[in-house]
């Protein structure tokens, strides 16, 4: 896999600026002036694998820093990581090496501990990690040293040889050979182990990196590879380095020393005793020192065999010494670690060389520890190994905390506006989404409050009211209105969190911060198309019902009657076919504005569709005789003005209406029985011959009994079994049939096939409706598990429509998933068509029954969305996978910049949401043309086909499919 990685990475050759600094083993200019170091050897062996050419670009530290922030170089090697770095440059993944810090002294320094740093001059690269994590180790132990920046490592052991500088902070890698170089003695002092990096431009080297990653994840891996290889020459070119030449002496000093010793044996023989105390006291001493430190520290002969082992070493096995010793690494660990550490030892072993490497435990512990190992060969006199030391540091928490920091980081420059502020509320840090958001440069929010918010627009400060919740409650969220920094309100979503230490004390507040102004916009504009007529501004069927149902509760206390009058247009529709729709645009607000002037400030004016408007008239009096006076004198009013001439189209048009008036005279009768009446009366003024005015009387009845009659035959049916289902198509933007709805049918014994518009009102009214959904739920399910085992239609959905009442059954959860349960369908293939009147009350109800039907897969759709009651505070709240167009604002999509607007703000309102969006009545080509164009590519509608029976759907559909 890695082998194709890099065959794909060599075919688009390209050269690499890296940048040179001086920094010997690691990276360095050599007395040739090449490139040289490990990570530019290890550099080579990747740019080898993947084509690359390298320019390397010589720089000191800084200049080096400052040319891969802008973008002059390409990668910079030998690179640790930090918060601060990490916002400026992009890191792969993988470390390339590990090192630490150690402090080296002049011979004539002594400097046995941190607190002998105090008062001393410490040599250090400027602006380095060392520089700002030393700065705060010695604070911390309170020792007061002079940091002296310089400008390379060299220079730093420069100014230590010259006595300028008592000590010198180098990397481990480094310091080993610059100390024997300038004579130079390692204290015991060492901190802040780091990970070394490649590190890029933020945003420009993510192939480079991720290229880097993929060799190092495979050569780390393995003890053969190409990065052991470099490694290992490496330390042997170091370890020669650091061999100094006073060794030599050391041994003639000793060889000396064992000359003298053989003359004062005799002597010695006397001390013996002595001797052989003061070493059990030593060596007593030492063991108290070894098991007094929290490192793991052992010792291996050369079989790997463990003889000597620490207190924390016994603690972290869980047993005592006794039962460690002798052991090896096999009969302590599982398979995969213990081949990993003898990879290591067996390298330290043989080769004779210093490794410092991460282990991990795989298995003595459930929390997985990793480990900072050191591992140092022992050696005889004559250079044999018989075996090696180990001192391993558990850095588990340090590599969370940095994990956790970078993920921190991540987080906190995402696209949400953040802040901190301190326990006083001045911010402490600002990310760039939160600067931009208030207009104002990061640095300059900085150590201020944030800015007001209040809970409503133009309201008055709320901190002072959030900083009190928030210390209360520990977080506190909601909708407010802010500004930037040029006066501009906004509405934002604010999130704050308090933040505690140990003992419950607040530290921080963090905040979060989204600007609302897009969704906000787009709420008041759905807002305006829920409650109003987009072409005529009047209040649409919602607004009118809601009004209507106001007036009936202020009659059952006032006795004050409510009339309806229903208005249509006589003969509009030949207005529109002779003259166009624009034309007849044009007369519909007209009329609008005429209505509106005849009517009382507190009487309402609606348009419920097409030609067709209410005026709700309240307060009309307590008797039905003035009631019907007052109603009558204001419908002879408004036919009387509608009859004058209009201007529209560049000419005068005539026209008139018929009126319908019901009046409500008694509590019994609620909005749907007035709106029935008045629609009964319009007609019949239509058939009185039109321009006239007639109320709702008993002899209209008629209706009521033609429903009676039709109730009782539905009962009939469903004992019959007349009831089938049929199946029309929906398709995606390919033209792929995704799912089917699932449209009921009554094959009536008489009057043939009827269509739901006719019986399903009267189903809903006498209440068979809820048998009558159930039969539907449970015929599409059963079909659903049908199709399962037919390849062609297995993967298809199934919507089913469920209404209200249907929905509202205490009883409808557990009844539906035992009806697919019994039917053996899937529930994910189940799609549940609600209708808006569910939102209209006890909305919690309805969102804790999709909830819980949600959690078994079933899916949810908002059918005819845009023609009712849409409460946007709601609808984001509800579990729902799509939104279903309204044929009535598709059917004159084209035509009509209205119904053109509202689909473009239901597509714009769903995509916001997250949800999937369906037009219906889909009938040509362009009117899928525009949906697609808008962002809805899924529809259903005669033009891809017609609601068909099973026999047929099943003939004609896996037909029809692309590339069927």
């Amino acid at each position: 896999m890695l082998a194709c990685a890099a065959g794909s990475a060599g075919a688009e050759e390209r050269t690499i600026r890296v940048g040179v600094y001086q920094n010997a083993p690691k990276i360095f200019i050599d007395a040739d002036g090449r490139a040289d170091g490990i990570m530019v050897d290890l550099l080579r062996k990747i740019a080898a694998a993947e084509h690359w050419q390298l320019a390397f670009v010589q720089c000191e530290w800084s200049a080096c820093m400052e040319a891969v922030e802008q973008g002059n170089i390409d990668l910079l090697p030998d690179v640790a990581w930090s918060v601060e770095r990490n916002r400026v440059l992009d890191f792969h993944n993988i470390p390339a090496l590990h090192s630490w810090s150690q402090v080296y002294r002049h011979p004539r320094v002594p400097i046995a501990s941190i607190m002998d740093l105090d008062g001393r001059k410490v040599a250090v690269m400027g602006d380095s990690i060392q520089q700002a994590y030393l700065d705060n180790f010695l604070l911390q132990f309170g020792v007061q040293a002079q940091l002296v920046s310089v400008s390379s490592i060299d220079a730093g052991f420069d100014l230590v040889n010259t006595r300028k500088a008592d000590v010198v902070v180098a990397s481990k890698y480094a310091g080993d050979i610059y100390a024997n170089r300038h004579a130079l003695v390692e204290t015991p002092i060492a901190f802040l182990p780091v990970r070394l990096f490649y590190s890029a431009p933020k945003g420009r080297g993510g192939s480079t990196l991720a290229a880097i990653d993929r060799h190092l994840e495979a050569w780390q891996r393995s003890a053969d590879s190409p990065y052991f290889a470099v490694l290992q020459q490496w330390q042997r070119k170091t370890l020669l380095a650091r061999t100094p030449s006073w060794v030599r002496w050391t041994a003639g000093a000793i060889a000396a020393a064992l000359a003298i010793a053989l003359l004062l044996a005799f002597w010695l023989r006397r001390q013996v005793a002595l001797k052989t105390r003061a070493l059990v006291d030593s060596q007593q001493r030492l063991s108290t020192i070894l098991d007094s430190v929290d490192s793991l520290i052992y010792i291996k002969d050369a079989n790997y065999r463990y003889q000597y082992v620490n207190r924390a070493a016994c603690e972290f096995y869980g047993t005592g010494c006794d039962q460690i010793l002798g052991k090896s690494d096999d009969e302590l660990f599982d398979p995969s670690t213990a081949a990993g550490i003898r990879s290591t030892d067996r390298t330290v072993i043989e080769q004779g060389t210093r490794i410092v490497a991460e282990e991990i435990s795989s298995s003595t512990r459930a929390d997985h520890p990793t480990f900072l190992s050191t591992k140092i060969p022992l050696c005889r006199e004559d250079g044999s190994v018989y075996g090696l030391c180990g001192i391993a540091t558990d850095i588990s928490e340090r590599k969370k905390d940095e994990e956790s920091t970078r993920i921190a980081a991540t987080v906190f420059q995402s696209q949400q506006g953040m802040f901190v502020t301190g326990p006083d509320r001045l911010m402490l840090d600002v990310n760039d989404a939160y600067a931009a958001m208030s207009g104002t440069p990061a640095r300059a929010l900085v150590g201020q409050p944030p800015p007001k918010v209040s809970l409503e627009a133009g309201g008055d400060d709320a901190w002072d009211k959030l900083w009190e919740l928030v210390g209360t409650r520990g977080i506190w969220q909601g909708d407010v209105w802010t500004h930037d920094s040029k006066g501009t309100p906004y509405p934002a979503w604010l999130t704050i969190t308090a933040v505690r230490d140990a003992e419950g004390r607040i530290t921080n507040f963090v905040g979060t911060q989204a600007d609302m102004t897009r969704q906000k916009m787009a709420q008041d504009e759905i807002m305006q198309l829920a409650n109003f007529d987009a072409l005529t501004g009047l209040p649409n069927r919602r607004l009118l019902l809601e009004r209507l149902e106001h007036c009936l509760s202020v009659y059952n206390r006032s006795k004050q009657a409510v009339a309806l009058l229903f208005l249509d247009l006589d003969n509009f529709k030949d207005l529109n076919d002779t003259r166009g729709h624009e034309v007849g645009d044009q007369l519909l607000k007209q009329v609008a504005q005429r209505l509106r002037d005849c009517i009382r400030e507190g009487d309402t004016v609606a348009r419920l569709g097409g030609d067709e408007f209410v005026i709700l008239l309240e307060g009309i009096g307590e008797t039905e005789q003035l009631a019907a006076a007052h109603a009558a004198t204001v419908g002879w009013h408004i036919i009387e003005v509608i009859g004058k001439p209009f201007s529209i189209g560049g000419g005068s048009h005539h026209a008139t209406c018929s009126i319908g008036a019901a009046l409500r005279l008694d509590a019994d009768t609620d909005s749907d029985e007035l709106m029935k009446r008045g629609d009964l009366a319009m007609y019949e003024a239509k058939r009185d011959g039109r321009n006239t005015l007639r109320f709702f009387h008993d002899n209209m009845a008629f209706d009521v009994t033609y429903r009676i009659a039709l109730e009782i035959e539905l009962r009939e049916a469903l004992t019959r079994s007349e009831f089938m289902l049929h199946y029309q198509p929906q398709v995606d933007g390919s033209g792929k049939v995704t799912g089917v709805e699932a449209l009921l049918r009554w094959n009536h014994s008489s009057r043939g096939v009827v269509g739901p518009a006719v019986f399903v009102p009267i189903a809903e009214a006498s209440g068979l409706i809820v048998q009558l959904g159930g039969w539907v739920l449970r015929s599409a399910c059963e079909q659903l598990a049908a199709w399962a085992s037919v390849p062609a239609l297995a993967h298809l959905t199934m919507a089913v429509n469920v209404s209200a009442r249907q929905f509202r059954q205490q009883d409808f959860v557990a009844v539906t998933l035992a009806t697919i349960n019994a039917s053996g369908a899937r529930p994910d293939l189940l799609k549940l068509e609600l209708t808006e009147s569910l939102l209209i009350d006890n909305v919690e109800a309805t969102i804790d029954k999709m909830q819980q039907l949600k959690q078994h897969g079933i899916g949810f759709a908002l059918d005819d969305f845009g023609t009712g009651y849409s409460s946007l505070s709601y609808l984001k709240l509800l579990p729902l996978n799509q939104l279903k167009i309204d044929r009535s604002f598709v059917r004159d999509v084209l035509i009509d910049p209205n119904d053109a607007s509202i689909a473009r703000s239901i597509v714009a309102l769903g995509q916001a949401l997250g949800l999937e969006i369906i037009a219906e009545g889909v009938e040509t080509e362009a009117q899928r043309a525009f949906l697609a164009e808008i962002g809805c590519d899924s529809c259903q509608g005669y033009l891809f086909g017609r609601p068909m029976e099973v026999a047929q759907f099943e003939t004609t559909i896996p037909q029809a499919q692309p590339g069927g």
